[in-house]
């Protein structure tokens, strides 16, 4: 790590970047990519800030400031109107620096335009295209075969962007840190902006979204890049229209009908080497991780109480549910119902009143904590119950609280009118003091909860993928200019995530949505996050466990989240009136393992009332204290090159240097034979001595050694998920 003066230039470097700067200017001038030798020269690496009254270029201002330090430079701009601070920073081991603003304004100000950066970049043979993730497309394909239905969504709608500079060699990518950006490419040249529609106060130091710049080095993987990607899930769970969260039909099972794919190829999709680079980058931004291997039930798919416990009977048969999740060796599970089930008393909270825990909701949570579970507290953020009709904003005797709508507000559940729902603006300053009072001092503050979630939207329903959109208030009272409260809105949910943490560092910190359609920025002081679609899986537990394993690599791969983030669904729904399909038994294994080969975190969906054989508890409990055991090789994943698709045998190498885990999946009905390198590309192998590699599970007495860069091939049976371990080998 070196930052130093060179002639007129300074320079911050590393083992991966060299940075040279104009400090007469203030700006980038190049970077030097060192993993492959190539520089990128920079022209035009200046911000702007407008105000509803003002613009401000960077050329507009006087340098006050310029300094260089290990792993930094700092510069301070100044003007009548603002000073901008202005920081890159170079980790010591990264391939990728960041460049944050901080405005203060001298008076009161509207923002409506950050422009961090406008560079346009120049290199032998660079081709710079845009990405957007998280890609719906899938999603919109997956709900149809799940439940039978299209819903439609806006095209172009995914609300990060990524930009990738391809070079034969290598290349670089470079977006800002926060979901609906407005960056774009206008004519080869990158405007990197957002619009915050903000109100500041004078003196207020606005910190400004961040932009990121890494680099990398292309993989011999790249050359196949058009089979980086997943088939459509049609083809995955064999194109059975399923009948939602209720069960049905569901994808797998007989009956319902045939689903035709409405997937078009992705315009642009990333390579693996920039996929695992972008990865990598949000790893370290938003790590380390908290906890190992964490396993959670969903009560609301459990067949759990999603109603106040109005009796003695319903709690009783809940508190025998507590006791399915306990036999199945669970951490704990999420609450079934927000708010402990009492949306009338939530509604019906006034000035000074206290959200105090019904007596029968406090002796569930102390059951719960008798048997070792811990719960995860759910609240929602601008409606009592989005999910039920009698839900509503909070507070009404504040109308000024509430989101101002859009023609004619609708108070009942109309998702697909979610424009003009009638809730509480979360943008609202003062609403939001009290909420985050209530869940802090009242909810948190019982010392009953261990695990805290978010789920919902900034509309007031209860959301789904289509409708994560940018939000509309037309209120003039709010911390938004009037109409755009989007990133207002974002920025305070991101504050009460870090409040929760602050408060509690150790808590379990789930998000459901808005964040899990919001992409990989959202997922700040985040543990775990929901994977693609929440309503389980379905079927037999082969299809079952392709489907957590294509899901988690779309989230890694194409949507750039850290494996530690992602949540992998487990098993049916069992949420509807029906009960759900029935319990599959058979190879819960392949399911267990696909989970734990994914992610250290799962969610399982059982049927707590219907019931599960003790054997199947007890392999469930097995599973999840051999991955406990082995959390620490699974905090690390590195795919092997295939994905889930009929004759291949695909899986993921879990390596600490030269020891651990790999599993191979063969989902299909013939035996195959999986393969892997011993290499750092291939399973990220590091080490020159000769290592073990014995067949873990299933029990096999089958032994090789072998060397650094050999290619290793191993039975994979029909419908197997086999289990290797990899030790140095005695000397």
């Amino acid at each position: 790590m070196r930052a130093s003066n060179e002639k007129k230039l300074s320079v911050l470097e590393n083992a991966s970047l060299r940075l040279e700067f104009d400090a007469a200017a203030g700006e980038l001038r190049a970077v030097r990519n060192k993993l492959t030798g190539e520089t990128y020269a920079v022209a035009g690496d200046a911000f702007a800030v407008e105000t509803t009254g003002l613009r401000r270029a960077q050329a507009d201002m006087r340098m006050a400031e310029w300094v260089l330090s290990a792993g930094k430079v700092s510069a301070r701009f100044v003007d009548p109107a603002m000073t901008v601070d202005v920081v890159y920073g170079l980790r010591p081991e990264a391939a990728f620096f960041e460049k944050k603003l901080a405005v203060t304004f001298t008076t009161d100000a509207g923002v409506t335009r950050v422009l961090v950066s406008r560079p346009l970049f120049s290199a032998a043979g660079l081709q710079v295209v845009g990405y957007r993730h998280p890609d719906f497309d899938w999603i919109i394909e997956y709900v149809k075969v799940k439940h039978g239905s299209a819903l439609w969504r806006p095209p172009d709608s995914e609300p990060t962007r990524t930009f990738f500079g391809r070079t034969p060699l290598g290349g670089f990518f470079t977006g800002l840190e926060m979901p609906f950006d407005s960056a774009r490419l206008e004519e080869g040249r990158l405007v990197l902006d957002y619009t915050p529609s903000l109100k500041v106060k004078a003196g207020e130091r606005l910190a400004c979204e961040a932009m990121y710049f890494g680099v990398y080095r292309r993989s011999a993987d790249d050359a196949r890049v058009s089979d980086w990607a997943s088939v459509s899930p049609v083809v995955l769970t064999g194109g059975v229209v399923g009948g939602g969260f209720d069960g049905g039909a569901a994808a797998g099972l007989d009956g319902g009908r045939k689903a035709e794919s409405t997937v078009s190829a992705a315009k642009t999709i990333p390579l693996p080497s920039e996929s695992r680079a972008m990865t990598a980058m949000a790893s370290t931004v938003l790590g380390p991780p908290r906890h190992g291997v964490t396993a959670y039930a969903c009560a609301w798919h459990c067949q759990m109480e999603k109603e106040a416990y109005d009796s003695d009977e319903k709690l009783a048969a809940e508190m025998k549910s507590l006791e399915v999740l306990a036999a199945c060796g669970l951490d704990g599970f999420t609450d079934s119902h927000p708010w402990g089930g009492e949306s009338a008393k939530m509604a019906a909270l006034r000035e000074g009143d206290r959200y105090v825990l019904d007596a029968r909701v406090r002796r569930f949570l102390e059951r719960a904590r008798e048997l070792g579970l811990k719960v995860t507290q759910w609240p929602t953020m601008n409606n009592t119950h989005p999910w039920r009709k009698y839900g509503g904003p909070f507070r009404t005797d504040h109308p000024e609280w509430m989101r101002g709508v859009e023609g004619e507000a609708h108070v009942g559940r109309d998702v697909n009118a979610f424009r003009q729902r009638l809730a509480n603006c979360f943008a609202c300053a003062p609403f939001y003091d009290w909420l985050e009072r209530i869940i802090l001092d009242d909810a948190l503050g019982t010392g009953l909860y261990d695990s805290w979630c978010m789920d919902g939207d900034f509309w007031g329903t209860g959301a789904y993928y289509h409708n994560i959109l940018p939000v509309t208030c037309t209120a003039a009272n709010h911390d938004h200019l009037p109409m755009d409260a989007n990133y207002a809105c974002q920025r305070r949910l991101e504050e009460l995530i870090a409040r929760v943490r602050q408060r509690r560092p150790d808590i379990y910190i789930i998000m459901c949505r808005p964040p899990m359609d919001l992409g990989v920025w959202a997922q700040r002081n985040v543990d775990a996050c929901f994977t693609l679609l929440e309503s389980g899986t379905a079927g037999s537990n082969i299809t079952a466990g392709n489907e957590v394993r294509t899901a988690s690599r779309i989230r890694v791969h194409h949507h750039f989240f850290p494996h530690w983030i992602d949540q992998g669904l487990l098993f049916p729904s069992y949420a509807g009136p029906s009960g759900g399909p029935p319990w599959p038994s058979e190879h819960i294994d392949f399911l267990m393992l696909s989970a734990l080969s994914s992610s250290p975190n799962l969610l399982l969906y059982l049927p707590t009332k219907k019931g599960i054989p003790d054997a199947d508890k007890a392999e469930i409990r097995k599973w999840l204290d051999w991955g406990r055991t082995n959390a620490g090789y699974l905090l690390v994943r590195h795919d092997l090159f295939d994905w889930p698709a009929k004759g291949v045998v695909d899986g993921s190498a879990h390596l600490r240097g030269n020891s651990g885990l790999i599993f191979l999946f063969n989902g299909g009905k013939a035996d195959l034979t999986g393969e892997f390198a011993l290499t750092a590309e291939s399973t990220g192998f590091a080490g020159n001595s000769p290592v073990v590699i014995e067949q873990e599970y299933p029990p096999c007495p089958r032994r090789e050694t072998h060397r650094a860069g050999d290619v290793v091939r191993w039975p994979a049976p029909a419908e197997t998920a086999v289990v290797l371990r990899i030790s140095p080998a005695a000397v």
